[in-house]
């Protein structure tokens, strides 16, 4: 009698199926991470807005020239806690902006001499700060 032997060159269909499930299971762990990407480039990009977003209302702010008659209730200011605070809406959120009314460098007793006043630009959505800055602007008398 003849002995019958076993082909051993191909793959039987429990392995090809064990492949296809671990496969499946890798790709599976690969297409989570995708969706939490997405997530974080979204609040990246959004974070870059506001913040380039404050920078150029605080360059307009440095660039303008002031005086302490600026800062009144008829240009949108309220005064708080020994600042003046003015809040406007924007694409991004509420703008917030707090002048502080006791200079950071007074001005002389010359004509003409400006005073330096910390500024403080924040841009809020939700009640949650999403990106603030710092400076000071010129301000006459």
């Amino acid at each position: 009698m003849r002995s019958q032997k076993l082909n051993e060159r191909g793959m039987t269909l429990v392995e090809i199926l064990a492949a296809l499930v671990i496969l499946g299971i890798v790709f599976v762990g690969f297409m989570t991470v995708f969706p939490q990407m997405t997530n974080f480039n979204e609040k990246t990009e959004s974070k870059l807005s506001a913040m380039n977003e404050v920078r150029v209302l605080l360059d307009n702010y440095r660039n303008s020239s002031y005086s302490l008659n600026d800062f009144t209730s008829e240009n949108g200011y309220i005064e708080k806690n020994e600042a003046w605070i003015r809040t406007e809406k924007s694409e991004l959120g509420e703008v917030k902006y707090r002048v502080e009314k006791q200079a950071a460098l007074p001005a002389g007793d010359s004509e003409g001499e400006l005073s330096l006043h910390e500024i403080n630009i924040s841009i809020q959505k939700d009640s949650k700060v999403i990106s603030e800055t710092f400076g000071y602007i010129e301000v006459g008398k």
